[in-house]
C-alpha cells in the first residue's frame, strides 16, 4: 500500500490509523532518510496507542519504553541510526519483551536479519515537493 502524506499532521493521522490494527507480538520497521519523518510516524502510532506525552526519537538512547496505563499495549521505540555494529543489537533486549509488546525499530535496516522478519514494514521516501511517499507492507505479502 502507498500512501501520499503532505503535511506532518497527515503522518500524525496516517499514524494513529496504522495504531488501530496493530497487537502484542508485533513489530514495525521504519526505514527513509534523515528528515523523512519516522519519529513523527511513531509519534502517531504511541498517540493512537493512547499516549499523550511527548515522543522523541530515542537516538541516543537507542531504545524509549511506553508502558501501560499510559499506552493501550506496551510498546519499545528504538532508534538504530547509532549502531555501528550488529552485536549492539542483543544489548537492546527487544527480542526479550517480543511477545507481549509493539516494536517499533526506526533504521530497521541498519540490523539486516538480526531480528528476523517484521510484521509491518515501512519505507518513507520525501519527494521533491516536500510531500512523503510511504509505502507499507506486511510480512505476509
Amino acid at each position: 500500500m502507498k500512501s501520499n502524506i503532505k503535511s506532518e499532521a497527515e503522518m500524525l493521522a496516517f499514524g494513529r490509523q496504522l495504531s488501530e490494527n496493530l497487537n502484542a507480538g508485533d513489530w514495525v520497521a521504519i526505514d527513509g532518510p534523515l528528515g523523512a519523518g519516522k519519529t513523527v510516524l511513531c509519534k502517531g502510532i504511541l498517540e493512537g496507542l493512547g499516549y499523550a506525552g511527548e515522543v522523541s526519537s530515542p537516538s541516543y538512547a537507542l531504545v524509549h519504553h511506553y508502558e501501560q496505563p499510559d499506552v493501550r499495549i506496551e510498546t519499545h521505540h528504538a532508534d538504530l541510526y547509532r549502531v555501528e555494529n550488529i552485536s549492539e543489537l542483543e544489548e537492546l533486549g527487544l527480542e526479550d519483551d517480543r511477545d507481549y509488546c509493539i516494536t517499533l525499530i526506526e533504521w530497521a535496516k541498519r540490523s539486516g536479519d538480526y531480528f528476523g522478519a517484521a510484521s509491518h514494514m515501512i519505507e518513507i521516501q520525501s519527494m521533491d515537493d516536500g510531500s512523503r511517499q510511504i509505502e507499507l507492507r506486511y510480512n505476509n505479502e
